[in-house]
């Protein structure tokens, strides 16, 4: 039987080791992070520029304002609905 002199546990990792364990950590979750709030911004700018890509060319022109009615001009609260 053998008596073990060593110490109970074995040394840990150094502190130059431990510091940067720490920056690697915090970079990978500052990268993540970044991408789980730019992804979705990146995802709605693509399918602006699909949107306005795939769209009619007739309806750019159109214009969006009331249509007078027989001549007379519309204007003042409501016009839109003569």
């Amino acid at each position: 039987m053998s008596v073990q002199t060593s110490a109970s546990r074995p040394a840990g990792k150094s502190v130059g080791a431990a510091t940067l364990g720490l920056v690697v950590t915090l970079a990978i979750f500052v990268v993540v992070f970044l991408a789980f709030l730019i992804a979705p911004l990146i995802l709605l700018g693509v399918a602006f520029v699909a949107f306005m890509i795939m769209r009619p060319r007739s309806e750019r022109t159109q214009s969006s304002g009331p249509v007078a009615s027989s001549g007379t001009a519309a204007h003042g609260f409501g016009a839109g609905t003569q």
